[in-house]
C-alpha cells in the first residue's frame, strides 16, 4: 500500500519533530558522558539507562532480564549485546549505509541502550569503528531478522570501509522463534505486531518504518537534528521490544502452558531443537487436539512419534499410531501411510498377527489409490508388499 499523500514536515510534525513540541517518546537519552566521538567529528553517541521497574508492556525489564538470564540457553548478560539498526534502505545492499545502531546491553540490574548516530555519510569510517570497538567483548549478538538483514549489512559496510567486522561467537535471531510461536496465532510475525498482541505494548506514536529513510536523506539535506528524533524514539523501542521478546520466548519454553496463545506445533519444534523432549511431545500432542487438515495432522503426529521415540516410549508411539488409524477419519492419500505405521509399532511390540492385519489393510488402500491413479508415496505397495509376505511367514 502506498504511503498517504501527506508533506514529509506535517508527518514529522504529528510525530514530534521538526521544531515542534515533541512527544513523550520512551525514555528520551542523555548524551553519553565522555563519549569517544561528539558531533563534530560526525558522530553522535546517545545513552539512555532503564531501571529494573520501568515497564514495556505487560512486564518489568528487571522481569525480562530474570527470564532471559534464568534461560536454559545460559544467556551471559555481561557478553550479551541486543542490536537494532536504521538504514537508508530498506532492501540492502551495497549502496545502502547503516546511519544508526542502537545496542542494548545489561548494566548493572538495569538495561542500558547505547544508540550510534551517523550525523555525515563522510564520517561513517570512524562510526564503524566506534560500533566495532563497543562490540568487541559481546560473545552473543541478538536481533529480530539480524541474520537475514542487520548483520549482513554491517558486515559489508565494515569491508567496504576496509575494517575487519566484529566477531560475535552466537548469533540469536528471534525472528525464528517468533515465527514458530506466533505467526499462525497472529497472521504476522512483525515484531510490532508481537510487541503490541503478546507484550501489550502497542506504538500508536510510531513512526513508520517505510519513513525512516526518507527522513534521514531530508536531514542530511537540512541538517535539522530535530528531524531524527522520532527516528532515535522508534530504535529505542525497538531495543526495549527486542529484550520483551527474548523474555517471553524463554517464558514459553519454560513453561509453554502458562504462556498464552502459542502455536503449540511451533513451540514443540523449538523445544525439540534443544532436545527437550517430553516438553516438545506435549506441545505436539496439544496441537493434534486441534482441527487440523490431513497433512498438517500427518506432519505433527510424526515429529510428536519422533519424541516420544528420543524418550524411548515405544508403549506411547504405538498407541498414538493406534489412536490416529481408530479415531481419525484420514484422506484416502494418508491411510495406507497410517495403517504402515500402525504394522510397524505393532511388530515391535511383538503382536506380529496384528501387525499382519495392519499390513494388509494399508495394501489394500494402497491398492485402491493406484487403481485410482490417485498420487501416493513411491515405492509405498512395494513396501507393503513384502511387508505382507516377510510377516506371513512369520506367522
Amino acid at each position: 500500500m502506498s504511503p498517504p499523500d501527506t508533506s514529509l514536515r506535517e508527518r514529522l510534525r504529528r510525530l514530534g519533530a521538526s521544531g515542534t513540541s515533541p512527544r513523550a517518546h520512551p525514555a528520551t537519552p542523555v548524551r553519553e558522558a565522555g563519549a569517544a566521538c561528539g558531533a563534530g567529528d560526525g558522530i553522535e553517541v546517545l545513552s539512555a539507562r532503564f531501571a529494573p521497574a520501568h515497564r514495556h508492556g505487560r512486564w518489568a525489564l528487571g522481569e525480562c532480564i530474570d527470564a532471559v538470564t534464568g534461560d536454559r540457553e545460559g544467556v551471559d548478560p555481561s557478553h550479551t549485546v541486543w542490536l537494532d539498526t536504521e538504514t537508508t534502505g530498506l532492501a540492502g545492499g551495497t549502496g545502502t549505509y547503516v546511519f544508526l545502531v542502537g545496542l542494548g546491553s545489561v548494566s548493572g540490574a538495569g538495561f542500558v541502550i547505547e544508540q550510534f548516530l551517523l550525523r555525515r555519510l563522510s564520517a561513517e569510517g570512524r562510526f564503524l569503528s566506534a560500533i566495532q570497538a563497543r562490540l568487541a567483548g559481546a560473545r552473543r549478538l541478538v536481533t529480530f531478522n539480524g541474520q537475514r538483514f542487520d548483520w549482513p549489512l554491517l558486515e559489508a559496510r565494515w569491508i567496504l570501509t576496509r575494517l575487519r567486522p566484529a566477531p560475535v561467537d552466537l548469533h540469536t535471531d528471534l525472528i525464528h522463534s517468533a515465527r514458530r510461536l506466533w505467526h499462525r496465532v497472529l497472521g504476522t510475525h512483525r515484531l510490532s505486531a508481537i510487541e503490541a498482541e503478546v507484550l501489550g505494548a502497542p506504538r500508536p506514536d510510531d513512526i513508520p518504518g517505510w519513513m525512516i529513510p526518507q527522513v534521514y536523506v531530508q536531514y542530511l539535506r537540512t541538517s535539522d537534528r530535530a528531524a531524527l528524533e522520532p527516528i532515535l524514539a522508534h530504535n529505542r523501542a525497538d531495543l526495549l521490544a527486542l529484550l520483551g521478546l527474548h523474555a517471553q520466548v524463554a517464558r514459553v519454553l519454560g513453561d509453554p502452558h502458562q504462556a498464552g496463545p502459542i502455536d503449540w506445533e511451533g513451540a514443540g519444534v523449538l523445544l525439540a531443537r534443544r532436545a527437550e523432549h517430553r516438553q516438545a511431545a506435549a506441545c505436539f500432542e496439544r496441537s493434534l487436539r486441534a482441527a487440523l487438515e490431513d497433512r498438517d495432522r500427518w506432519r505433527v503426529l510424526r515429529r510428536c512419534v519422533a519424541e516420544h521415540r528420543a524418550l524411548g516410549d515405544g508403549r506411547r508411539v504405538r498407541a498414538l499410531w493406534e489412536a490416529a488409524a481408530r479415531d481419525h477419519p484420514w484422506g484416502d492419500g494418508h491411510r495406507p501411510r497410517i495403517l504402515a505405521e500402525v504394522a510397524k509399532a505393532r511388530e515391535r511390540a511383538g503382536d506380529l498377527a496384528g501387525a499382519h492385519a495392519a499390513a494388509e489393510e494399508a495394501l489394500s488402500a494402497a491398492t485402491a489409490l493406484h487403481a485410482r491413479g490417485t498420487p501416493h508415496p513411491p515405492h509405498l505397495m512395494d513396501g507393503l508388499m513384502r511387508k505382507v509376505s516377510r510377516l506371513g511367514r512369520l506367522l
